[in-house]
């Protein structure tokens, strides 16, 4: 069953009839030249099977959701005290600037957060035949249908069309994915200046105020100097990750969304890079949640007692 014609689906029913019950179907699209260009443009640095990545959340409000997730305001429930974090810069009577980063409080209503799909798009094939999946297998009957009708609608976004297979992929080359999603720079401990040009890309749309609120941030932890940093992109992009082997510990900052930093201690590079958004986020796999607000540099000292002279 093809798609096409339309924005988005609210329902996944009409589009299944051709699915027995309890059967496994895939929904994907067979990979012709113009989805080729597509792909490329929206980072698949090559089609070859197992290719796999999040796509980015500015490609539309689908993506958006499925790579970061959302907030839902509880109009119901009394509003309580949240705090943003702004640069203030001012002179003062004898001509001296001064600038600090502060916490601005502000009321708002109590937020319902609903984590993010972080459906991957992967690339499989059959003799010479090239197929996009979007997502492991649904089983009509089981899978949810609002499972079913997002990765259709993610499809619809990217590509203008998605299709539902009732095939037997077992027969197809399923590889071992090899995800997009991170860059991972030469190792070695970076200077901060050198570290700071891989960053155009993350803070080259930002205000004034978040670029210096955001670069404050990233300097902070880079003063410890890590061993090595990884840089997300596609779905994964605004997340910095730092690593210290000595410590055993991997720092990750996000530039774009949310407010806290995630500390992680006793894994290793592969385990965390295989991680979901939604698994870093509230999956209590990490060992410190330090939130952007006062202190939160003192919280980062903490991490390395021995070198508390530098913060």
């Amino acid at each position: 069953m093809k798609i096409t014609g339309k924005k988005r689906i609210r329902k996944a029913n009409n589009y299944m009839m051709h699915v027995t019950e309890g059967a496994k179907a895939y929904i994907g699209l067979t990979v012709t030249d113009e989805i080729a260009e597509r792909l490329e443009q929206i980072g698949f640095e090559s089609l070859n099977p197992g290719m796999s990545l999040v796509p980015s959340p500015r490609l539309g409000s689908v993506s958006k959701f499925n790579a970061i997730g959302k907030f839902i305001p509880q109009r119901d429930k009394p509003k309580e005290t949240a705090y943003r974090q702004q640069h203030w810069e001012w002179t003062d009577y004898g001509g001296n600037s001064h600038s600090r980063i502060v916490d601005i409080p502000y009321k708002r209503y109590p937020r319902k957060e609903i984590l993010p799909p972080s459906v991957e798009l992967q690339l499989l094939k059959k003799d010479e035949r090239l197929m996009l999946i979007a997502g492991a297998s649904i089983i009509k009957g089981k899978t949810e249908e609002t499972a079913i009708v997002h990765r259709i609608n993610l499809l619809l976004e990217i590509f203008k069309q998605a299709e539902i297979f009732q095939e037997d992929f077992k027969s197809f080359e399923i590889p071992k994915p090899i995800k997009l999603d991170w860059d991972i720079l030469p190792p070695g401990k970076m200077p901060w200046e050198q570290f700071k040009s891989h960053l155009t890309p993350v803070l080259e749309n930002m205000s004034k105020g978040k670029k210096i609120i955001i670069a404050d941030r990233i300097e902070t932890v880079s003063q410890y100097q890590p061993d090595f940093h990884v840089i997300g992109k596609n779905g994964y992009r605004g997340y910095i990750i730092f690593g210290f082997t000595k410590q055993n510990l991997f720092i990750f900052e996000n530039a774009e969304y949310g407010n806290a930093t995630y500390v992680f201690e006793g894994s290793d590079w592969d385990y965390l890079s295989q991680l979901t958004k939604a698994e870093i986020i509230s999956g209590n796999l990490h060992k410190h949640r330090f939130i952007h607000l006062d202190g939160w540099k003192e919280q980062i000292a903490s991490l390395f007692p021995s070198e508390n002279q530098i913060a």
